[in-house]
């Protein structure tokens, strides 16, 4: 629909920053400033743009029924007796590794050693050992099974390691 050009030039002055942030939605909305202001002014005149008043605030009985749940929720939790717990290690104790074996048996070999004979990931014989005990048995398809002996500090220092022997 082509536009009447006989109507009358609007004239507006406009900081710099406003300007701008017009030119941007225009050219976002691929449209001339023009085009965009006159919809604009069209849709604010037929009351478009007016907003809908919003409520006040939260219904009153609503606002009460929470705060009575939250006050019952704090009675019950200062009415709650607390689960004893062991006290955790100082920092000047040292932490010694559960399941350590003195002496592994001959022939006994770590979890990276076990990984290399199966294929398998040693992460996973790890995962495994952290949940089972000493003389648990893993059955592997290929490579047969084996049986955690426990941890064991090797000759060459660092942390214990988990050993195993064929079963």
């Amino acid at each position: 629909m082509a536009r009447d050009r006989k109507g009358a030039q609007l004239s507006l002055e406009l900081e710099p920053q406003l300007l701008e942030r017009l030119r941007a939605r225009a050219a976002a909305d691929g449209r001339p400033l023009a085009a965009l202001v006159r919809r604009w002014l069209e849709a604010g005149l037929s009351g478009a743009l007016e907003q809908q008043a919003a409520p006040a605030g939260p219904d009153l009985a609503d606002l009460a029924a929470r705060v009575g749940w939250l006050e019952a929720e704090l009675a019950q939790l200062r009415n709650a007796t607390p689960k004893r717990v062991a006290p955790a290690p100082r920092a000047d104790e040292p932490v010694t590794p559960k399941r350590v074996i003195p002496d592994p048996p001959t022939g006994a070999i770590t979890t990276a050693e076990l990984a290399e004979r199966t294929g398998a990931n040693r992460g996973a014989w790890n995962t495994w050992a952290a949940k089972a005990t000493p003389g648990d048995v893993r059955h592997h398809p290929q490579a047969g099974s084996w049986r955690l002996i426990g941890k064991a500090a090797l000759d060459a220092g660092g942390p214990a390691r988990w050993m195993w022997e064929q079963a």
